[in-house]
């Protein structure tokens, strides 16, 4: 926990450049290491071109799976003037959040498509794989009894939403399955994380997702690096493969056009 909270002190401040350099520095390390992962070691720098290409200074943006707020701190940059919404689940991380983002709705509950509470597995070694599953950990587990709630019912009605980003570990299906009216009312963007051992915790496959998203909201699904340069989207085909190792994404973008 305490390298964790290092991490999070650092973001949002003059050292969070730093530090970034320094992530970039072990990134380019790893490319050279294993040049058949590449696309993953340029996922991050391509999302923070995503979000200032994509959010503008009054968007109003949902964080769903904040962990330490590095993307939550990008959003509040980019739009001072929106009003964000960010979902952690785990009291001490949303502890560290209000503190961080006073001006920011942190709501220390899961999403689901259903409401009440519902058993979530911490693995505090490495809490960025914790959710509302289990996934395969050689290490110790906590277990949370959490309150769940659908996006639909904890957004004001009159408040359009401008973007949502997901990374719950799986359950981004579930999460939004319990936003059907903002997806139909906004067409938000939708940058969501999907990887196989999610979806196998949470016993779906990536067909659902992307039907999901494609035929029922009517939304096409893109690499980031090709939504950026305004190539195609991607065929369900191009989705499953580019889930497969050597692995195109983990993050891919919802976007509806015009």
């Amino acid at each position: 926990m305490f390298k964790e909270y290092l991490a999070h002190l650092v973001i949002d401040t003059p050292l969070e450049s730093s530090a970034r350099f320094a992530r970039l520095l072990t990134l380019s390390l790893q490319r050279r290491k294993h040049p058949e992962l590449k696309e993953l070691y340029l996922e991050s720098a391509r999302i923070e071109q995503l979000l200032k290409k994509i959010i503008s200074s009054s968007s109003n943006c949902i964080d769903v799976g904040c962990h330490l707020g590095s993307v939550l701190a990008s959003i509040r940059k980019i739009s001072p003037q929106g009003n964000h919404i960010a979902i952690e689940p785990i009291p001490y991380k949303a502890n560290w959040l209000r503190k961080k983002f006073p001006d920011v709705e942190i709501m220390q509950i899961a999403l689901s498509d259903t409401t009440g509470e519902q058993e979530f597995f911490v693995q505090p070694h490495r809490s960025g794989y914790s959710g509302l599953r289990l996934h395969k950990s050689n290490g110790k587990v906590e277990h949370l009894q959490v309150k769940c709630q659908r996006l639909d019912n904890i957004v004001p009605q009159d408040r359009p939403i401008h973007f949502i980003k997901i990374d719950v570990e799986g359950g981004e299906l579930a999460a939004l399955r319990g936003a059907p009216r903002i997806l139909e009312d906004f067409h938000p963007p939708i940058l969501f994380e999907c990887t196989q051992s999610g979806l196998t915790a949470f016993d779906i496959r990536p067909k659902d997702i992307y039907e999901f998203l494609v035929k029922e909201h009517s939304y096409s699904v893109y690499l980031i690096k090709d939504w950026l340069v305004d190539n195609e989207s991607l065929s369900y085909e191009d989705f499953f493969q580019a889930m497969q190792y050597p692995f195109k994404a983990f993050n891919f973008l919802a976007f509806k056009k015009n």
